[in-house]
Formats: C-alpha cells, structure tokens, sequence
C-alpha cells in the first residue's frame, strides 16, 4: 500500500470542481433561476454579493468540495478498493457533510424555500456523484 498521491488529488479534484461549478449553475441557474429571482425580488437576499463576487465564491466553494471529495476517495480507497463503487461512496460522504447538512439546516430555519432546499440537495447528491466518478478517474497512488 502506498501513500496518498497529492498530485492526483489536485488533479482530480480540480475535474471533480469543474463538474461541481457546471452542475451548479445548472441547478441553481437553469432549473431554480426563475425561482432564486423572485426569492431575492422579493427582499429575501439583502446581503447578497455581486454576481462577479458570488461567481468567485462558487468557484472557490466547487474547488473546496472537488478537493475534498478527492481527499475522502484517497483516504477510503485502500479499504473500499479503487474504483467507480469507491467514488460514489466517497461522493455520498461529500453530500452528506455538505449538502445535506446545509440542506437540513436551511430547511429547519425556512430562510430558504423548501422548493429551492430539496431541489437544491437531490441535484446536489447527483452532482457530486458525478463529480467524484470523474475526479476519481484521474487518481492513482504514488
């Protein structure tokens, strides 16, 4: 057994973001545009950032969970074994600390509509699925 590949993980995890950010402005943009507009017409985002700022923070949170979900895969493949089934676990993890944590939380506080809320973490899970298998694809050991 060999040691994490840290090359690798950069690798993968920076395909695993670019799936994210894509999958993202796919959900958010296309399927909930419509709905995230009249949430923020309707004074519900005060604080929101600019669009180039938020582009910059999506960017920035899609490399964040690209590098973890790549990291998790790394940690859990010597156990779980290389391969498709290893990186689907490894993305239900991501999902599970990320998505469906935020997801739950915005739903019991209801500052979010639940409509956007449960759309928002079922394309989530799938994203980040889709992402792991892809970033690890590009991951081998050292």
């Amino acid at each position: 057994m060999s040691g994490i590949n840290q090359g690798r993980i950069i690798l993968g995890g920076i395909v695993a973001a670019v799936v994210l950010f894509i999958a993202g402005f796919i959900i958010h943009g296309v399927i909930l545009g419509a709905d995230w507009a009249a949430y923020g017409n309707a004074g519900h985002m005060p604080f929101a950032l600019s669009q180039g700022a938020m582009t910059v923070v999506w960017v920035i949170l899609s490399l964040v969970n690209g590098l973890t979900g790549l990291w998790i895969y790394a940690g859990i493949r010597p156990r779980y074994g290389a391969g498709p089934k290893t990186a689907l676990i490894a993305g239900f993890i991501l999902w599970l600390l990320g998505g469906l944590a935020v997801a739950l939380a915005q739903y019991a506080l209801g500052n979010v509509p639940h409509h956007i809320v449960v759309v928002g973490a079922i394309g989530g899970l799938i994203a980040d699925l889709i992402a792991l298998l892809a970033g690890a694809y590009f991951y081998k050991e050292a």
